[in-house]
């Protein structure tokens, strides 16, 4: 199943790249002023799905564009055809493709895929991470003032939560070398290679961390909310509405940003 998923999200990276950098129309403002759809999402989308109901017809699938479709299996897919869609619609290189497999609640196999770059990070239940077929592995930092670390960040509808979010970047670059903002797959990518020491997301959907959770926590990271508790992926009809807030990181970088954040107002997002 995952070389399954490996030539999907390569198709549609094929299909991304030969729009990329040219005029392309955003079709639609998707929820906030901070997500975009454009037409490239649905065409990538579209690769994805017909060959998941041409190899897998009975399983399920959760796709960012089309929804929840449900199935007859205990599997079900969990697609974004183009994570980092902003990005994507300025030109600016920080985006890919996102498929993860569950077994019930469970990931068992992902795929991140930088088209731009080239990247191909895989990853099996148990079986460890890989970039290009080579094994990857977190950041042995021990320290976060060693470290870049990664947060994400998209519009706020209430001063309280744009307030959260300034506190918790105010401590974040007390503590790290300096924090990147890709706002995309990006930050977990270079998370589990170690060329960041971590990231964190307040505002995430099942769909972008169903498939960097598995290839974090198989290169060794752990993948939890803020506050250092376990992510509950339920591939129920409710889950796209579902908005997950996720700490990621190495060990032993991950705790120090879990008791940074509680020392300050709490894990927020939860």
């Amino acid at each position: 199943m995952l070389s399954t998923a490996v030539d999907l999200a390569q198709a549609a990276g094929t299909v991304l790249m030969q729009s990329f950098g040219s005029r392309h129309a955003v079709v639609a403002q998707k929820g906030d002023i901070s997500n975009v759809l454009t037409e490239a999402d649905l065409a990538s989308e579209r690769v994805i799905l017909d060959g998941l109901r041409r190899r897998f017809p009975g399983h399920g699938v959760i796709a960012e564009e089309t929804g929840f479709l449900a199935g007859t299996s205990e599997y079900t897919w969990i697609v974004d055809p183009l994570d980092g869609s902003s990005n994507y619609a300025a030109g600016i290189p920080w985006f890919g493709v996102l498929v993860a497999l569950l077994h019930e609640a469970r990931p068992v196999a992902a795929v991140l895929h930088l088209p731009v770059s080239c990247e191909t990070y895989t990853a099996e239940a148990g079986g460890g991470a890989f970039l290009n077929g080579r094994r990857v592995a977190v950041s042995n930092a021990e320290a976060l003032s060693e470290v870049l670390w990664a947060y994400g960040m998209d519009a706020k509808p209430t001063a309280h939560e744009r307030e959260q979010d300034a506190r918790l970047l105010s401590g974040l670059l007390a503590r790290v070398r300096n924090v990147r903002a890709t706002n995309s797959l990006v930050d977990a990518a270079l998370t589990a290679d170690g060329r960041l020491g971590g990231m964190l997301n307040r505002s995430t959907r099942i769909w972008d961390i169903a498939a960097p959770l598995l290839i974090v926590s198989e290169a060794g990271g752990l993948y939890t909310t803020p506050s250092g508790a376990p992510l509950s992926l339920n591939p129920a009809v409710d889950a796209p509405d579902r908005v997950y807030a996720v700490l990621a990181g190495a060990p032993q970088l991950h705790r120090q940003v879990v008791d940074l954040i509680r020392d300050g107002q709490g894990a927020p997002g939860e």
